[in-house]
């Protein structure tokens, strides 16, 4: 779109939404629509307004047809599609009006930061395929996924933008011999064929651009926009794990299965390929080739050394437990409250009643709470309740004839409350206790559950 178009769409869209936006900078252009920054004086945000080319916008019919699949879109209210304000038709244009992405798009991080790490890669394709699930959910075809159209916000989040759009371009190009929509480098062959199609298309597209930001260039290239064309039906992309061998072997299969030629081949939906892409992201899965190569001998080497050695290691291990155990259970500090029925204090007690809002009716039983820590941070046991303290706030677990409580030590990260079976509870009441803590704590609930 040249200057002059693009000043032409500028004023008209001044024209249409005087009074409730005000037009700020060029964000972004196309061939066939321009993205301006705005602000909304009503209520005082940013956002941003793209408005498409008057000459799409002829056929009121097509136009209504955008408007709709923005209405549907925006009704998934997914997190992972961007948040559509507002829509309109007047004068000949059409806008959209969206959240504002200062972080840009994938374009833009792409460009400034290089190829991405196979987590990034990763995060991006889950977000963008469950995007994609939901929109196919509803009927709604993307049909011009690509960098352009993925915004990232300041964490990282992807977002994806332009629902619809694709579609209205091809419904005015019907007519014209030869013309099918979307960007060259990310159309699928059945699109570029002409060929009816559906969300395997959008599979498609997705698995060009993770290969894309992956690797920092595009797997199918042409010295022309229809040359590229000719090669999505006819080239097959380099390996993935050729042009980058730390990648993943899970996650390389993945964008490589998504790019196959024949739409069959591919996941059957973009919800399958946001499952596989969730599964590829564990740490296992995760490891580059060379390190789960190391992996496997490591453990080949550690199972030979087992068997030799099996005697020593065991020895070694319960040596090992012992004086983990006893370093647990000797080190640190006392807790600051360990009081057990006629052993409690008159004051504290009646602290106890206070935060925990117990009557006079309510028998004390046991009250602990750790080092530097006072009430508010306390166990309070009834001989009706179980209620832990955090913040100041209480909270009440009724104690019933058919349950039963079990303390789990776990040094690292506290110590687990679980009640069963009435209530399946499970909550976690401190977190880095001392041994001395530990002990008096599993000491005191031997007292009160015996």
């Amino acid at each position: 779109m040249d200057q002059t178009r693009i000043l032409d769409l500028e004023t008209r869209l001044r024209a249409v939404v005087a009074g409730q936006f005000e037009i700020g900078e060029l964000l972004g252009s196309g061939g066939f629509a321009a993205v301006f920054r705005a602000r909304d004086t009503l209520l005082g945000r940013d956002v941003a307004i793209k408005v498409l080319d008057p000459s799409l916008a002829l056929d009121a019919g097509a136009a209504d047809r955008l408007l709709d699949e923005a209405r549907i879109v925006a009704s998934t209210e997914h997190g992972n599609i961007v948040p559509l304000y507002e829509a309109g038709h007047q004068d000949g244009i059409v806008y959209l009006v969206m959240r504002y992405y200062p972080d840009g798009s994938v374009t833009t991080r792409l460009a400034r930061d290089g190829r991405w790490t196979p987590a990034q890669v990763a995060r991006l394709g889950v977000g963008v395929a469950e995007a994609l699930a939901a929109a196919h959910g509803r009927g709604v075809l993307h049909l011009d996924v690509k960098p352009d159209n993925i915004l990232l916000d300041d964490a990282g989040h992807p977002a994806l933008v332009d629902f619809g759009i694709a579609r209205l371009i091809a419904a005015q190009e019907d007519s014209q011999r030869g013309m099918v929509s979307g960007t060259p480098h990310y159309m699928s062959p059945e699109q570029v064929a002409g060929d009816d199609l559906d969300g395997r298309s959008d599979v498609y597209a997705l698995g060009v651009v993770l290969y894309e930001v992956a690797t920092g260039r595009r797997p199918i290239s042409g010295d022309s926009a229809k040359a590229v064309m000719a090669n999505h039906l006819r080239e097959l992309p380099e390996q993935l794990s050729s042009v980058v061998p730390e990648m993943p072997a899970a996650l390389a299969a993945i964008i490589m299965q998504a790019m196959a030629k024949a739409p069959d081949d591919r996941f059957a939906s973009a919800k399958d390929m946001a499952t596989a892409l969730a599964a590829a992201s564990t740490p296992d899965q995760m490891l580059t080739p060379r390190v789960a190569r190391r992996r496997v001998r490591r453990r080949w080497y550690s199972r030979g050394a087992m068997v030799g050695c099996g005697a020593l290691l065991a020895f070694a291990a319960v040596v090992y437990v012992v004086v983990r155990f006893l370093k647990v259970f000797l080190t640190g500090e006392p807790p600051a409250i360990d009081a057990f029925r006629d052993m409690i204090p008159g004051p504290l007690a009646d602290s106890a009643r206070s935060i925990a809002r117990l009557s006079d009716e309510d028998t004390l039983v046991y009250i602990f709470a750790p080092h530097a820590k006072g009430m508010s941070n306390a166990l309070i046991i009834t001989a009706q309740d179980i209620i832990p303290v955090t913040g100041g706030l209480p909270k009440l677990f009724p104690i019933a004839a058919n349950n039963s409580i079990d303390i789990k030590r776990t040094p690292n990260q506290g110590f687990l409350l679980i009640k069963t079976p009435g209530l399946k509870v499970v909550d976690t009441i401190y977190r880095d206790m001392t041994g001395p803590e530990q002990q008096a704590l599993m000491l005191g609930l031997k007292r009160v559950f015996p």
